[in-house]
């Protein structure tokens, strides 16, 4: 039962986040919702009061997130950021997180790009989530639009090509000069993007 207690504060939590994030108050968002004037303020100001799960998805659906936003253990690590123009020092950069990308289950983790060498396809402030459980790289990925991270510690997102001897690999860009024949530390393909428009919007 306390484990179950635990997790509807957990979701009441998340929810004040949201909130503030979005700049919302209670009673703008329990009509956005379709609920009482009241309903928001009586769920997050009364602990002793469950959460129905069709009012978890009227609320997600009026914070504009997924319902497993709101129970808080479904949101993806903000790890670091990836250069798409100069030179970028992997940053790590930890206690923030990213909404879960529609389907995308398993271990994910988010990047922010920095840089405009990519665009269109890839502006500054977007995000991009990989799955990284490995150093190096597969074979596979040459070819597609990766993260990488040199082995002097820069990382970029770059079309991923062979450089001119095996070991070294050149990083193409869309509208910059490509960077020719360096060394990987790992290099691991894009698999969802989350616009800055998107950010603005979801309050990331």
């Amino acid at each position: 039962m306390a484990g179950h207690d635990d997790k509807v504060e957990e979701v009441r939590g998340a929810i004040r986040r949201l909130m503030e994030r979005k700049g919302m108050k209670p009673k703008p968002l329990s009509k956005r919702a379709g609920l009482g004037d009241t309903s928001i303020r009586d769920l997050l100001d009364n602990p002793g009061r469950d959460i129905k799960v069709g009012t978890l998805h009227k609320i997600a659906g009026a914070l504009d997130v997924n319902v497993e936003d709101l129970l808080g253990d479904n949101g993806v690590p903000l790890t670091g950021r990836v250069g798409a123009g100069g030179s970028i020092v992997f940053a790590e950069l930890s206690g923030d997180t990213m909404p879960r990308p529609p389907g995308g289950g398993g271990d994910l983790e988010a990047l922010e790009v920095v840089g405009d060498s990519m665009l269109p396809r890839y502006s500054s402030g977007d995000i991009v989530y990989i799955s990284r459980g490995h150093d190096g790289l597969v074979p596979d990925s040459i070819g597609d639009y990766c993260a990488v991270r040199l082995t002097t510690g820069e990382s970029f997102i770059k079309l991923l090509a062979r450089g001119s001897r095996p070991g070294l690999w050149t990083l193409r860009s869309l509208n910059a000069a490509d960077i020719e024949d360096v060394e990987l530390e790992w290099a691991t393909p894009i698999l969802f993007v989350l616009s800055k428009a998107a950010r603005r919007r979801l309050g990331y």
